[in-house]
């Protein structure tokens, strides 16, 4: 009896159409555009991709310092290290001297 009484109403049919064809495409326009949808993939793909150049370059930075960590912790100190630490941490400098410190 109750959905004779909606049929009899028509301004409450369509308008349940109407909320119903809203949250449609609401919801499909945002699946297909929105932050993740499917137009976006190439995006995230794109980002995915300069993320992991990103971690290969963090990488082979982590192997460098790694290796030059392993110089310092032998038996026996590398000079050239000891002497390059010596001179960046505590100033030890000539005039004549010329120095290319990393980017840091």
């Amino acid at each position: 009896m109750r959905s004779n009484r909606i049929l009899h109403r028509p301004l409450t049919y369509i308008g349940s159409f109407m909320l119903l064809g809203t949250l449609v495409a609401f919801f499909g326009f945002h699946s297909l555009t929105g932050e993740r949808g499917f137009l976006m993939r190439d995006n995230l793909d794109r980002e995915i991709v300069s993320a992991q150049e990103h971690l290969n370059i963090l990488e082979r930075e982590n192997t460098l310092l790694e290796g030059r960590i392993s110089l310092m912790r032998d038996s026996e100190v590398d000079k050239d290290i000891l002497e390059e630490m010596a001179r960046s941490e505590l100033g030890l400098f000539a005039k004549d001297d010329v120095l290319i410190l990393p980017y840091q």
